[in-house]
């Protein structure tokens, strides 16, 4: 005798969500005031077809058999074949495919493999962050049943409105527990698990954006440069962000409707203060904050994540000032930056006020010009022999990755800088840099600087780049400044006989 589509999900749901009333499955599988008299029916034709009773006579909650067990080494889709109750199978489905971006996540999630319930894991992280789909994970990981309501076991994943439980039931749990945290201050909640948690089975973790080499394999794999970029730098790493900004490039609704929704938990002279705010970018100069009227709300916006101090207020995180920037209506981010630039003029401080001036429109000129110069004149360079090749080989990396091929560098902050420094090259050669950069088209973008014996050079990286520069033997360092993202290669090639010593040769200037 086979198994109905009904009994299958009636394992199914145990199997996955656990141990569940009567009344619960009935509503599930049948939705209507027979259901409870269906569901025994049910019951009784799964004992027919297993060819043994199931449940004990009388059991609620149904509890799974130990005899039962749930196969997850399959392929294909969660759930394939059953289609009703929909509503679940659509849950079950989103919950166990694997999410784009999570891979790139292996390492944490190596490290938390040895987890072992009962256990109390913070993942404390912005809007974006993938919370949920890390601890979905994170349960495949641990071969857990993943909950998002308290059960006594498995891996149990709680975000806001915490349930409102006493703090002893939970510390009899033998589930692994999952607490998703945003920024701010800390809710009642989490202070009370933590207070009372044993130290050596709890864990906080910030949950990072996910890296430019590991968005590239996952949720961006295939995609050309400048798109994902694109996704990549507006939604700041963030793994929930990158889709949204795939699909809709001009300006995702979503990210902005959660950031909007978070904000209103501020009083509202904060709030407002805070989008006043979006027209600065970096450390805010305190001219700036007392011309936007945000003072009187620092510590407010501090407190509450937005803001934080690092030598001066800025907003915590760069995509989320950009998502209120661009929601500002025109004529008033004309205003805004109008009175900053007013302010800093004022002071003096006039390299702070040229931002807002470009972003008024005024053009006055780029940042990253040709500059450190070697010095002057331009000498012969003798023909270097056969001889061993020389490698370029990395002495000091900041911030600068290791891709596949060649180097990537992803600034998503102001003020965030990498850099790249080589062993000390030991003949003079021709250095080539070639690649591609993805910059803001009403920023300066990215900068590089490169300094070697005997100089320096400066200069902006945009589009499609290759850059050639004789360098004499010594150290050499690479510098990235700005907002934006770059991949690029290093190559370095003899002069040939009677070249000349410059910054940027020509391809018949060197030999391979």
């Amino acid at each position: 005798m086979r198994l109905s589509k009904k009994g299958l999900v009636l394992l199914y749901y145990l199997a996955l969500e656990g141990p569940t009333t009567r009344a619960r499955l009935a509503e599930l599988l049948y939705a209507h005031g027979t259901g409870l008299q269906n569901l025994r029916v049910e019951l009784y034709r799964l004992g027919q077809a297993l060819g043994r009773r199931v449940f004990p006579q009388g059991q609620d909650p149904l509890v799974l058999p130990s005899w039962i067990r749930l196969d997850t080494t399959g392929q294909g889709q969660a759930l394939e074949g059953l289609e009703e109750p929909w509503d679940w199978i659509a849950e079950v489905r989103e919950r166990h495919e694997a999410t784009p971006g999570l891979l790139e996540r292996r390492e944490l999630l190596q490290e938390f493999s040895a987890l072992r319930p009962p256990f109390l894991l913070v993942l404390r992280g912005r809007l974006g962050s993938g919370q949920r789909a890390f601890a979905q994970a994170l349960a495949r990981t641990l071969g857990l049943t993943f909950h998002q309501t308290l059960r006594p076991q498995g891996l149990v994943y709680l975000e806001p409105p915490y349930p409102q439980v006493p703090v002893r039931e939970l510390l009899r749990s033998q589930s692994l527990l999952v607490l998703s945290l945003g920024p701010g201050e800390e809710p009642r909640f989490f202070l009370e698990l933590r207070a009372h948690y044993p130290v050596a089975q709890t864990r906080l973790l910030d949950l990072p954006p996910l890296s430019w080499p590991e968005a590239r394999e996952g949720v961006l794999a295939g995609l050309d440069f400048f798109e994902a970029a694109r996704a990549y730098f507006w939604a700041g790493g963030q793994p929930e962000w990158i889709p949204e900004w795939l699909a809709c490039p001009q300006g995702p609704q979503r990210p902005l409707a959660q950031l909007r929704l978070q904000a209103r938990l501020l009083s509202e002279p904060a709030r407002l203060a805070l989008e006043r705010l979006s027209v600065a970018m970096g450390t805010i100069p305190e001219e700036v904050l007392d011309a936007l009227g945000a003072l009187p709300h620092l510590d407010e916006l501090e407190r509450k994540g937005w803001l934080l101090y690092r030598g001066g207020y800025r907003f915590a995180k760069e995509a989320e000032r950009r998502l209120l920037y661009a929601a500002l209506p025109p004529g008033r981010r004309h205003e805004l930056h109008e009175r900053a630039a007013t302010a800093l003029a004022l002071s003096g401080k006039l390299e702070a006020e040229a931002v807002h001036r470009r972003a008024l429109g005024e053009d006055l000129g780029g940042l990253w010009g040709k500059a450190l110069a070697p010095g002057e004149g331009r000498r012969g360079v003798r023909h270097l022999g056969l001889g061993p090749e020389r490698v370029l080989l990395p002495h000091q990396r900041e911030g600068v990755l290791a891709l596949r091929e060649g180097f990537g560098v992803a600034l998503l902050e102001p003020e965030e800088t990498a850099l790249l420094a080589l062993s000390e090259i030991e003949e003079e050669v021709v250095l080539e840099l070639s690649g591609r950069a993805y910059g803001l088209e009403d920023t300066q973008g990215m900068g590089l600087t490169l300094r070697a014996p005997g100089g320096g050079m400066r200069l902006g990286l945009e589009g499609e780049f290759r850059h050639r520069w004789f360098l004499h033997p010594g150290p050499l360092r690479l510098g990235f400044q700005g907002l934006g993202l770059a991949e690029f290669t290093l190559r370095a090639y003899r002069p040939k006989p009677g070249a000349m010593a410059a910054w940027d040769l020509a391809a018949e200037e060197v030999q391979d």
